[in-house]
């Protein structure tokens, strides 16, 4: 596997000076270990992802390994660029968190030519890549339409209200598969109805701006699922903002549901702000995308898809034991 690597690295390299590429991102780590691992990723403006690399660097540090990083500030063809560099300059791994999961295809065909694994961290890319490590999305956004379901129950007497779905980047794999949850489930409670759908970006200020119109629009609406804590943040922002904020647990509150367990979120979480946060644990997922570089350099076996759990945070769930030996990420970093 080795000679592999080297010819394709060398190979790489040639076509790489000729096509005139020039490498980006920076590099750690003393490489004793021989193993070099390239991280692409598409931001680090993300709470989310400030909690991966800290995984990453942790997991590299664990073995010794070499990191060469790049970020293409959510531009997938940058990404392309990104991951071509890294074959180019002879890595032996790569992790990545796509933009885009179809648009960096070119990329990931390259790696596969080149022997070069790749791993996808929250997110997953078009095959054929070596494996993937996600929460169950289509869960998550289940689970979800499920606690605002039980929330209006209590509160009403029945599953009933109006709802907002501020849905994550179109086009990506976790936010097509949380819409795919959220409707699927959605189908199971006819008294909810959506008035407003719209993409958030995954980022709080569009979609913080999305809900001050749809709040301007809707005199009445009773809760909102966010396809990501960015967005979850951004819209208890413009519900404060336009002046319909009450706190949990008050009849006039409007439910919102995020997911990840970024700090904000879960900052709002403790303070009565958002009801729920179904979390990730990008600094474990990461450590154990390192880990699967481990076992494949001794030649063991590892699962095309690794998926792992989430843990819904709410005011009452965050000091049990349960989330406790989750891992509260966000207080982490």
């Amino acid at each position: 596997m080795r000679n592999l690597r080297s010819l394709a690295a060398t190979v790489m390299s040639v076509l790489a000076v000729s096509a005139g590429l020039v490498a980006c991102g920076g590099a750690s780590g003393s490489n004793a270990s021989g193993v070099t691992i390239g991280y692409s990723t598409y931001t680090l403006s993300n709470p989310f992802f400030a909690g991966m690399q800290k995984g990453l660097d942790a997991g590299t540090q664990k073995y010794g390994y070499k990191l060469v990083t790049t970020n293409s500030n959510g531009d997938a063809a940058q990404q392309v660029t990104d991951i071509q560099n890294l074959i180019s300059r002879g890595v032996n791994y790569i992790l990545l968190s796509p933009a885009d999961g179809k648009a960096i295809a070119p990329a990931v065909s390259a790696a596969d030519m080149a022997h070069v694994p790749i791993i996808s961290i929250a997110d997953s890319v078009i095959p054929p890549i070596t494996a993937t490590i996600t929460i169950d999305d289509v869960k998550a956004g289940s689970d979800a339409v499920d606690r605002i379901a039980a929330e209006l129950k209590a509160r009403k007497g029945s599953a009933t209200g109006k709802v907002v779905d501020i849905q994550g980047i179109l086009g990506t794999p976790s936010a097509t598969r949380r819409e795919e949850g959220f409707r699927r489930q959605l189908a199971h409670y006819p008294g909810l109805q959506v008035v407003a759908a719209q993409d958030g970006g995954y980022d709080t200020a569009k979609s913080n701006a999305l809900m001050v119109d749809i709040l301007q629009a809707n005199p009445q609406i009773d809760a909102v699922f966010a396809a990501n804590d960015a967005e979850a943040v951004g819209v208890s922002a413009a519900i404060k903002s336009q002046g319909r904020f009450k706190p949990v647990g008050d009849p006039g509150h409007i439910i919102v549901i995020g997911v990840d367990g970024s700090k904000p979120a879960v900052e709002d979480v403790r303070a009565g702000v958002q009801d729920a946060s179904i979390s990730q644990n990008p600094i474990k997922m990461m450590q154990k995308a390192v880990d699967t570089v481990a076992d494949l350099e001794a030649h063991k076996s590892v699962p095309k898809q690794i998926d792992w759990p989430s843990a819904t945070i709410t005011k009452e769930s965050i000091d049990s034991s349960e989330v406790k030996s989750y891992g509260i990420w966000s207080d982490e970093v």
